[in-house]
């Protein structure tokens, strides 16, 4: 979804590459081996050190990114790093975290809650088992699913310590501080950072431009993913924030006005849902397909899936759906 709001000449460098988005704050474009093609970390220089927010994916380009970006801008990540902060626990955020704690020395922060969830998935989860019969429960073919679990579902060494924060917490930031927003939707326990006295907000994937966030229903998610989302949305309305510094896609400033294009595209892709179940019951897969069309791989398959299931149960929420299960579960008009 693209929508009006205009993207910045702001953070315009190719991947793998640093660029300064305000005095003292660098994204550093760091590579990811999935179509997203990049994930947007930031350097931010202060008084007692560097503040590093997320951490990119675990493989060897992203090491080579780092050391180049953080060269480039002065900082030297054997010394001089005061703390790593991780919005969220997906790979492409949190993946890189355990070594560069290792390289700097610095500690390893994210939401409290997300601290458990994070460990219980990638370090303590069932498996691939629980994935594959959710998959097949939503309609995907069992030998299609179980290729899907394959390819998606891995183990990932998180750091030994991870330092907790709370909702509402100032954080060290620069040469002031930041807010801590808990920010669900894409992720149950992603936060934000809001920088209010340089009108900056640090959006992880929670506002996007171009793109819009998977707000998916996994086996592992808190139920209502898309209400609490939507929710959230709204509280960030009026902050007064000048700059959007996302985790994918182009630098922005206008909050306000992508929050009303986010929340109108989840409006129509409801009414698109709801339209296609007055042909009758069906199963989440198959709505995924007439809703997500053209040539998925099966990564996308399964993310379309979860933002289909996130969707359709908001339409049961709404008592404009009803959930049905024996076996395979489906939807119907109420």
């Amino acid at each position: 979804m693209s929508g009006s709001v205009a993207a910045s000449q702001l953070g315009a460098q190719p991947v793998g590459e640093v660029a300064e988005v305000a005095e003292g704050v660098y994204q550093l474009k760091l590579p990811v081996p999935l179509p997203l093609r990049f994930v947007s970390v930031y350097l931010v220089r202060g008084g007692d050190g560097w503040t590093l927010i997320d951490a990119g994916y675990d493989y060897p380009p992203t090491y080579e990114a780092w050391e180049a970006g953080a060269r480039a801008v002065g900082c030297d990540l054997t010394r001089d790093v005061a703390r790593i902060v991780v919005t969220h626990f997906h790979p492409d955020h949190l993946g890189a975290a355990r070594q560069l704690a290792q390289l700097s020395g610095a500690p390893v922060s994210m939401l409290e809650d997300e601290i458990p969830h994070a460990r219980g998935v990638w370090e303590t989860g069932p498996g691939p088992e629980r994935f594959v019969g959710s998959l097949v429960r939503h309609g995907m073919d069992r030998s299609l699913a179980e290729k899907a679990a394959a390819g998606t579902r891995a183990n990932l060494s998180l750091p030994e310590e991870l330092h907790p924060l709370r909702p509402g917490e100032e954080l060290p930031l620069g040469d002031g501080s930041a807010s801590v927003i808990h920010a669900p939707g894409h992720a149950d326990y992603q936060l934000v950072l809001h920088d209010e006295e340089r009108s900056i907000l640090y959006a992880a994937d929670h506002v996007l431009l171009k793109i819009t966030p998977n707000i998916g229903l996994w086996p592992e998610s808190v139920p209502h993913p898309l209400a609490r989302y939507l929710g959230s949305l709204e509280t960030l309305r009026d902050l007064g924030v000048d700059l959007v510094l996302p985790g994918h896609g182009p630098v922005f400033h206008d909050l306000d006005g992508r929050i009303d294009e986010l929340a109108a595209h989840h409006a129509e892709r409801l009414d698109a849902m709801h339209a296609l179940l007055r042909d009758g019951p069906k199963t989440p897969y198959t709505v995924s397909t007439e809703v997500f069309r053209g040539d998925l791989t099966l990564y996308e398959q399964c993310f379309a899936l979860a933002e289909t299931l996130a969707h359709l149960e908001q339409l049961s929420l709404q008592h404009r759906a009803e959930r049905l299960e024996n076996g395979t579960v489906t939807y119907s008009v109420t």
